[in-house]
């Protein structure tokens, strides 16, 4: 073999050399890329478990000025809500506050300090119970934004208005006296599994806070139901 044949074997031998490391690097990025998508879907499954695995994205990312911009994308009907647009952007920002990896849901934790920043002071399972309303997922009990504004939507429908809160109280004053023994009125509130005792005593310690009443021992333990009502109301 002469002297130019040999080179001409040694260039090819070089160049399928090449082509192998770069099929070998080509695949080796593939497998890397791979893994990271897997590590990613375990991430999320792991977090929020109970979701669907095809479920559509919640937010819309985009880099504006060299930073990330989270959007959440909307998929109910805010007018059927009840949910006006000063409304959507504070309930919003409040959402923002506690999706802390801007994935759009909320685990059982972050709603459950949603809720009591909403006025809603709920225990881990009032959390679960008042999270399966809307949710979609039976094992986390996560929530996503969308699931948040109509839960937000469902509790304001569920609070009952002033004239139903006064029917109430009148069944339980045939005299229509205006008024209700404390002690009766934190028998009944206990009895409603939903309360617990220290939101009545929460309740109660704002009434006597904000109430016009004389401070007689005849109206120390009584109730003016108008009064509590137009406090709830406030």
């Amino acid at each position: 073999m002469d002297r130019e044949t040999l080179t001409e074997v040694e260039e090819e031998m070089e160049v399928s050399k090449a082509e192998d490391n770069t099929s070998q690097i080509s695949k080796q990025c593939t497998d890397e890329e791979k893994q990271l998508r897997n590590s990613t879907s375990n991430l999320l499954e792991t977090l929020h478990g109970g979701r669907p695995k095809d479920e559509e994205p919640h937010v819309k990312k985009s880099l504006k000025k060299k930073r990330e911009k989270t959007e959440y994308i909307v998929r109910v009907d805010l007018d059927e809500l009840g949910i006006s647009e000063d409304e959507f952007e504070d309930l919003q920002s409040l959402f923002e506050l506690f999706d802390h990896d801007k994935d759009g849901i909320l685990n059982l934790k972050e709603t459950q300090k949603l809720l009591r920043c909403l006025g809603f002071r709920a225990n881990e399972d009032q959390a679960k119970s008042m999270a399966s309303l809307v949710s979609v997922d039976e094992i986390g009990f996560s929530v996503s934004f969308n699931e948040y504004l109509r839960l937000v939507s469902l509790q304001r429908r569920a609070e009952p208005d002033e004239e139903s809160l006064l029917d109430v109280f009148l069944s339980l004053d045939p005299q229509e006296t205006g008024k209700i023994d404390e002690l009766h009125f934190r028998k009944i509130m206990k009895s409603k599994d939903a309360i617990p005792e220290e939101d009545i005593d929460e309740m109660l310690a704002e009434y006597k806070r904000v109430s016009s009443l004389e401070e007689d021992e005849d109206e120390e333990n009584v109730i003016y139901y108008k009064r509590f009502i137009s406090m709830l109301q406030q």
